[in-house]
């Protein structure tokens, strides 16, 4: 019998992702489990084919109806079978088994069978648009319970069926309700927390960190039960407020995920029921450690609540800002047994970071793990490092301390580091300034380098020169000491070379950088009276609200006035061809 439905709205989020990489092993979820070799092959083969026939989700197919909706397509008469392979070298075989899965063509999963003379070795690899940790549990269980020859029940709900619930009840009154108490809940303006990339690669690498953090289980057990706080609401809680510290703000906006196992109906569903839910943290100086936390309780209460709105629905309707995403996993499945030996699970690689940096935290052999998933061309290990330690500090600092404000995010070795780079201090010239510094040294080494970005290079006379082209076209609007001027460029040479114009025409320099949202930009200039913008072509519509003051006399006219960078393209020793924009300097 065949099944049509929907996707469900968290599937629909997924299929929009892999739909843009194409040919990419996008959101696959890739695992090995090693059994032991005594095991009974027959038994465990026919285990495994039982536990797939009593998931038909797994033969789900995508398809477009009559409007070029996706929908998904389930086939339980679909037959499948498994062969057991043997073989001589296990790493040979593993090699070239995690590949992309087709949308339109493929089921969304993958088995291999092999055995060598010690173990046998299930090869699995589930895309993340049927399936999720909890449907790895749900199969290994059923492999358990189908070798020790137990019949295996079936499903209560199917993911299919629960896609059309939840497709019916989007247009009841209560999704509405959900909606609004979203909107309420969300009203965070122009919040940003990424975590400032300190790289600035180009092609995509991802890399993985972890931590064993050092935090007491039998505390943290103890604190929850006495203030009635939930594991998963104090290490998220930990990540706002430290993502915040980052960002020197005092609220912090990523997303996390929930269980969409709340209906027990689904407690032995295999499908992709986790739900991606925003987090919105925000504190004061006085906000205490428990307030903090309730708060954060509150919120994700609230959304596994109002869950008919989806979390595609808030970031397109609120306009959320996400920068990063956090996961409290809890226990991984790690004693799982099958004819009484145990099994083990290995994650073959990370092909599910969609996102720059992705944080988890999880129990593992009774221990506090984090790990960071991050793009190495963005991030150094340093970095990520760094932010791990800190973030044990920042749990240990809810377990300890009363008020968020009290809380280090840097232990003593971290402090010890940070004084070390400020030590710094010498004897020097407080007559001079940073304008005329540069002048004297371009004077004394006029053919050194001075700036260089990648294949760009210019020598202390070439960057003179063009600075003093740019001072001079400032002067040229009647710009001068008081004044600030706004620049919003990329990473490159102008970062220097711009801004050393600006403070040679005697004006207060506002670097804007480009990561930032819109809003935020828009209310930095006009926050700073800026009177004139330099921009990037490329980015000059990010501070799109620019108009500048009509009131200050001393302008040329009563419209602001914007001054374009386009992106030398020249050879790296030349000096770039948009120079003759700035009247020579005045000696």
């Amino acid at each position: 019998m065949k099944t049509f439905a929907p996707l469900k709205k968290s599937q629909y989020g997924l299929y929009v992702e892999c739909a843009q990489h194409p040919g990419e092993a996008y959101y696959n979820i890739p695992y090995l489990y090693t059994f032991d070799g005594s095991l009974d092959e027959d038994r465990l083969k026919t285990a495994i084919e039982a536990a797939v026939a009593a998931h038909p989700t797994l033969l789900t197919r995508i398809g477009v109806d009559e409007h070029g909706d996706p929908i998904q397509t389930v086939d339980d008469t679909e037959k499948w079978a498994l062969e057991v392979e043997h073989v001589t070298d296990i790493k040979a075989a593993i090699e070239g088994f995690i590949q992309p899965f087709d949308l339109y063509n493929d089921h969304f999963f993958r088995m291999r069978m092999l055995r060598d003379d010690e173990h046998y070795y299930w090869l699995l690899d589930i895309h993340h648009i049927i399936g999720d940790g909890s449907t790895l549990k749900v199969l290994l269980n059923d492999v358990e319970a189908a070798y020790e020859g137990k019949e295996l029940t079936s499903e209560t709900i199917t993911m299919a069926e629960l896609a059309l619930e939840e497709d019916e009840l989007r247009k009841t009154p209560q999704f509405e309700a959900d909606k609004q108490w979203y909107a309420r809940e969300f009203d965070c303006g122009d919040c940003f927390s990424p975590l400032l990339p300190n790289l600035d690669g180009n092609e995509d690498a991802d890399a993985l960190a972890s931590r064993c953090m050092h935090v007491d289980s039998a505390r943290v057990d103890a604190f929850c039960r006495e203030h009635g706080i939930f594991k998963s609401t104090l290490f998220t809680a930990a990540y706002s407020y430290l993502l915040a510290k980052y960002n020197n703000e005092q609220a912090a906006l990523f997303s996390t995920i929930v269980s969409g196992r709340h209906d027990r109906r689904t407690a032995h569903t295999v499908g992709m029921l986790v739900k991606t839910v925003p987090v919105y943290a925000h504190f004061t100086d006085e906000t205490t450690v428990l307030d903090f936390l309730k708060a954060g309780q509150e919120q994700m209460t609230g959304c596994r609540e109002h869950g008919l709105y989806a979390f595609t629905d808030a970031v397109s309707d609120l306009n959320l800002q996400i920068g990063t995403y956090f996961a409290w996993h809890g226990f991984v499945l790690d004693n799982v047994e099958v004819g009484g030996k145990h099994v083990q699970s290995e994650q073959l690689c990370n092909t599910t970071l969609g996102v720059p940096f992705f944080v988890k935290a999880l129990i593992q052999d009774g221990h506090y793990l984090v790990k960071a998933e991050y793009k190495s061309n963005l991030y150094s290990e340093q970095l990520v490092n760094q932010f791990l330690e800190s973030y044990e500090n920042v749990v240990e600092g809810l377990l300890t301390e009363t008020k968020l404000s009290d809380i280090r995010i840097a232990d003593t070795s971290q402090l010890a580091l940070l004084d070390s780079f400020n030590d710094t201090d010498r004897p020097y010239d407080d007559t001079q300034t940073v304008v005329s510094l540069f002048r004297r040294q371009a004077k004394t080494t006029p053919d050194a380098e001075a700036v260089v970005f990648k294949d760009h290079r210019y020598t202390y006379a070439q960057v003179d020169d063009i600075s003093d082209r740019i001072a001079a076209y400032i002067a040229s609007k009647g710009l001068g000491i008081g004044d600030a001027v706004s620049v919003i460029i990329p990473r490159c040479e102008w970062m220097a070379i711009a801004s050393l114009g600006v403070l040679k025409a005697g004006c207060a320099y506002q670097p804007l950088d480009p990561t930032y949202p819109k809003e935020r930009l828009n209310f930095m200039v006009k926050d700073a009276a800026a009177r004139l913008l330099i921009a990037d072509e490329s980015l000059r519509e990010l501070v799109d609200e620019y108009a500048g003051p009509s009131h200050r006399k001393q302008m040329l006219n009563s419209q602001s006035s914007t001054l374009n960078f386009p992106h030398p393209t020249v050879s790296s020793c030349s000096i770039p061809v948009d120079r003759q924009v700035f009247p020579k300097a005045a000696n």
